[in-house]
């Protein structure tokens, strides 16, 4: 049984960053052989302002920081409305006894407004929050990943607020940051310092509703990411292909693009060798003049439950010859639709795309989130987020028949991912985080390793007080390339309720019910957070001495920052500083 009062510290605004600190194991060895840096993001400030400005700073916040709690106005009403914070742990080669840890903030335009300021000052998504009409069996605002991420309004304006909170993305020597609906946010690997946004090279326009999500494609060593363009009568879906030096394949205007009916609610893709795969929950306006509504999502959107989503297989770039194809996938005997999948991975088996995805069940669902903190029984947990189960898809290219059964249904699981070098390309083991209870939706807690092949599992669950979160595949260093599937480490960030601080796991990916063979200590709380990646490549195997040289010089710049780029012209004649202006003309800006 979860002990859920220690769960709910994990909802706690980080209040102190780590520039560099090297951490020891406090059970087990680093594995020799485990060489790179491990990169996870995730919301961790839930009251805004929160952190001051670094150094001396001439214009100082008008509100000082407060404990979460303190003054509701000025906390955000969803977990997932937290600004994104960047956990990156790095292992020398050869070294058993030390690892290099920093914790940033991604310092988004949004994030330094609010902080400059003092309160909250991005409300877009509160009415849906608190929507009681999707209240009750509706993915609107479930956890931790709600459907609805933002708010409808498109371009740059204050109801869309870019918190950077969901991914690290990992590329040719690249730290990107994503959140679903705005541009990225370009990282320094080494000291997480924020570079600030990147329209990857001119690829992208400032206002782009870029993709929360990279997907490899390891059959030819590239990422993609999408860009969906939402609007009441259709939508215009962009998938982007970079290879392995982010080099755009072709040029922008040769990348995939295709409308889609209506506006399409997604947050998730797959890829294959040939395609690109996206599933669209039916909507409706709910209005007559959409144009004249509120665009927030609730008040817009109505989300028919009861209908079919629809698949839309999208051909990559290099087949030209083919056309995207949409089938529907078909409502459970029980009425369960597939409107939220969270991909695992997706491989053809000749004329079939086979991809495996978490999927929720909302019938659960009975009321949204209460305030801060949220969840603090398991009941309130069970009434308020989706019970979550794995299950596998296969897609008949030719006919459109679309099938699918349950993989693993015993106990809730989340964050489901499969060893990189078959990303793409069919997979035997998926790993994911589990809960407790059987047959109950509980908060992500234990380790999971599902074999494909013979369906069975093995699980590791830690005390009742401590719940680790998305697994992450990494290989051993220096083998040889005819090594099994599983040959590797699974990396997963424990937070632990009860002495209120986080632990690095690391398991043997070949013995998960062994339990981690390894455990790191870091001296800091880190809130529950979402999707990370490992990278063993470039920056991502710096030394120590040179992680703590980079890490001093960030702080210096940030400081230096501060001072200089924070002093605003004054508007004599109005009285009024540059960031006041803002604040009461923003709306016209």
């Amino acid at each position: 049984m979860p002990d859920m009062e220690a769960y709910a510290k994990g909802f706690s605004t980080v209040t102190s960053e780590v520039s560099f600190r090297q951490c020891e194991p406090s059970v087990g060895k680093i594995p020799s052989d485990l060489s790179g840096t491990y990169f996870r993001n995730g919301p961790a400030m839930f009251t805004a302002g929160s952190i001051p400005p670094m150094g001396f700073s001439a214009v100082n916040p008008k509100e000082k920081p407060v404990a979460d709690g303190v003054d509701m106005s000025r906390m955000v009403s969803h977990p997932f409305e937290g600004d994104g914070a960047i956990v990156g742990i790095t292992f020398h080669e050869g070294d058993e006894n030390v690892c290099s840890l920093r914790y940033k903030f991604v310092k988004t335009t949004g994030f330094e407004k609010e902080r400059m300021k003092g309160k909250k000052l991005y409300s877009g998504m509160e009415s849906t929050r608190s929507d009681p009409s999707v209240a009750s069996n509706h993915p609107a605002n479930d956890y931790p990943l709600p459907l609805y991420r933002h708010h409808l309004q498109s371009g740059l304006n204050k109801n869309r607020k870019n918190t950077s909170n969901t991914r690290t993305v990992f590329w040719a020597n690249r730290l990107m940051s994503l959140w679903e609906g705005g541009l990225p946010y370009k990282m320094d690997s080494l000291a997480l310092q924020t570079e600030g946004k990147s329209q990857l090279g001119g690829v992208l326009e400032e206002a782009a509703p870029f993709s929360g999500k990279g997907t490899l494609d390891s059959n030819q060593n590239r990422m993609l990411f999408y860009s969906n363009e939402q609007d009441v009568e259709s939508s215009l879906l962009t998938i982007y292909e970079f290879d392995e030096s982010f080099k755009l394949i072709g040029d922008k205007f040769d990348q995939r693009k295709c409308k889609l009916p209506g506006l399409a609610v997604m947050n998730d893709f797959a890829v294959t060798e040939k395609y690109s795969i996206f599933v669209q929950p039916k909507t409706e306006t709910k209005s007559a003049f959409p144009f004249m509504v509120s665009k927030d999502p609730s008040k817009l959107l109505d989300l028919q439950q009861r209908y079919p989503s629809t698949i839309h297989l999208i051909p990559r770039l290099g087949f030209d010859g083919m056309s995207m194809k949409s089938f529907e996938i078909p409502v459970d005997a029980e009425g369960c639709t597939d409107i939220d999948l969270h991909f695992c991975n997706a491989y053809m088996d000749e004329d079939t795309i086979i991809f495996d995805a978490i999927r929720s069940d909302t019938s659960n669902i009975k009321s949204s989130f209460n305030k801060w903190p949220w969840i603090t029984t398991l009941e309130e947990y069970s009434s308020s987020v989706s019970r979550k189960s794995l299950w596998r898809y296969r897609v008949n290219t030719i006919d459109g028949k679309v099938e699918k059964e349950p993989l693993f249904t015993d106990y809730s699981c989340a964050f489901g991912t499969v060893n990189p070098a078959v990303s793409s390309k069919k997979h035997k083991y998926i790993y994911a985080s589990v809960g407790a209870i059987s047959n109950k939706a509980s908060p992500p807690q234990g380790i999971a390793k599902f074999n494909c092949e013979s369906k069975t599992v093995e699980r590791w669950m830690p005390e009742a007080y401590q719940f680790a979160g998305e697994p992450i595949f990494t290989s051993r260093q220096k083998t040889q390339e005819s090594v099994d599937e599983d040959d590797g480490y699974i990396i997963s960030l424990l937070f632990d309720g009860k002495s209120n601080e986080s632990e690095l796991l690391i398991f043997d990916a070949k013995g998960i019910e062994g339990g981690p063979i390894t455990r790191v200590p870091l001296g800091l709380s880190i809130a529950h957070g979402l999707f990370g990646c490992f990278a063993s490549d470039g920056d991502a195997c710096c030394s120590s001495e040179e992680l703590e040289r980079r890490s001093k010089l960030a702080d210096k710049m940030e400081k230096k920052g501060n001072r200089w780029n924070e002093v605003k012209s004054d508007f004599s004649g109005l009285g009024l500083r540059l960031d006041d202006f803002d604040e009461y003309f923003g709306d016209f800006l």
